[in-house]
């Protein structure tokens, strides 16, 4: 088993290397890799490692931001170069961050007994041709090199393989009254109201008598079924106000999604019992109450987990940055050359015509079926057998003089809710 997870790390970041081009201007070589970008620790970072590991950071956040609509193509992200209060700049800093964090996991490694086996490096290298033979033209403007991308996929792989030695002295014992989750089925209204331009207004009295009246309804509604524990009170609410929202939720002591009312009524009620009552979260919602597990088991577990987890995060970043705080970090040159500005990006575009394949664009613009004016295509890597195996992500990275575009888009659900 612990062989089989180690080729699914490697697989994971021969998927992200791999299945990414990122296209230059003719080939031509604007960056010198060979120099020296960074001093960590004594250690030297050459600038085509350090290039590399940001432009594709860089196109990851670009695809991400433009996907999830917080910035659309053509826009300004990145700003330029003489802008120190720039995205670009706070972010090139934090890839300077992420680069010390990768070289201390490997220079930390012997202390957890991590280190990587022949197979391992083997593979690094099969994937790092891969990436070199897809992206010739991109590699030459970042100036990196197939050792330079073979040295990140080392550093990631030296990085996945320490999170579970680092996080395993953590303290995992949590009790239930640490834990421990209430759940209860609520339905609210609001009380005010939102025009056209997004002004907020609280209703009036007579519309709040109204809206109190609906909640009474629904209560007595719910207790008339004879099974209160058990009624539907969401298709009920309806019944009686399409404003009404219901929704089953968890918490524990420290929660503060709720307002008091209604934990200080829940307070009150057994398992299964419907506060006879209408709450009230002052000029904001009125709340109809059922509880429906005063000791929730299933969602203290759960609980119980999260708790877990965010130890290990916790024990995991206090052990970095105790080593970040011991070590100095020097800047030379070839790094304070580089920028990250909107004449200079990077994102990720998705190829249309294969789903086996991955490609770059050759030239200043967002065309993801050529390389320096000619078709190419070639096979991406997936995490799920090693480095060497097919993958359907389509997608690849695309840099030029502009900022390039996606038409892809998602959408988020508001999390309260």
């Amino acid at each position: 088993m612990k062989k089989a997870k180690v080729f699914a790390i490697c697989g994971a970041l021969s998927l992200t290397l791999a299945a990414a081009g990122m296209a230059g201007c003719s080939g031509e070589t604007s960056v010198d890799g060979t120099a020296t970008a960074l001093v960590i620790n004594g250690e030297e970072v050459n600038a085509g490692t350090a290039n590399f590991i940001l432009r594709y950071q860089q196109a990851q956040t670009a695809y991400m931001m433009e996907s999830y609509g917080f910035t659309t193509s053509g826009s300004s992200l990145w700003g330029t170069a003489s802008d120190t209060s720039s995205y670009g700049y706070q972010f090139k800093d934090s890839i300077k961050d992420t680069i010390t964090d990768l070289i201390l996991l490997r220079q930390h490694a012997s202390e957890y007994e991590v280190s990587l086996t022949d197979e391992e490096l083997s593979q690094i290298d099969s994937v790092a041709q891969t990436v070199v033979d897809s992206n010739t033209d991109a590699l030459a403007k970042i100036g990196a090199t197939k050792d330079d991308v073979a040295e990140v996929l080392e550093l990631y792989t030296y990085q996945a393989k320490m999170d579970e030695p680092m996080k395993a002295d953590t303290d995992r014992e949590v009790s239930d009254e640490e834990a421990a989750q209430t759940t209860i089925t609520y339905t609210r209204i609001p009380l005010t109201t939102t025009d056209d331009s997004g002004n907020e207004t609280v209703v009036s009295d007579e519309e709040k008598a109204s809206l109190t009246a609906d909640c009474e309804e629904l209560i007595s509604q719910v207790q008339a079924t004879g099974d209160v524990a058990n009624a539907d009170i969401s298709a009920i609410a309806e019944e009686i106000n399409e404003d009404f929202f219901s929704s089953s939720y968890s918490y524990g002591s420290d929660d503060t999604a709720m307002p008091d009312s209604v934990h200080e009524a829940v307070d009150t009620l057994s398992d299964g019992e419907l506060y006879d009552g209408v709450l009230e979260d002052t000029d904001t919602y009125l709340y109809v109450v059922r509880l429906d597990l005063a000791f929730d088991e299933e969602a203290t577990e759960t609980e119980k987990q999260s708790i877990i987890s965010e130890r290990e995060t916790e024990n995991y970043n206090n052990k970095l940055q105790e080593w970040k705080d011991a070590i100095t970090v020097e800047e030379e040159s070839a790094w304070t050359d580089l920028t990250v500005t909107d004449k200079d990006a990077y994102t990720v575009v998705q190829n249309t015509d294969s789903t086996d394949s991955s490609s770059t664009s050759g030239s200043s613009s967002t065309d993801s079926s050529s390389t320096s004016g000619s078709s190419s295509a070639d096979s991406s890597t997936s995490g799920s057998s090693g480095a060497g195996s097919s993958s359907s992500d389509s997608s690849s990275v695309s840099g030029s003089s502009d900022s390039a575009s996606d038409s892809s888009s998602s959408s988020s659900d508001d999390a309260a809710e």
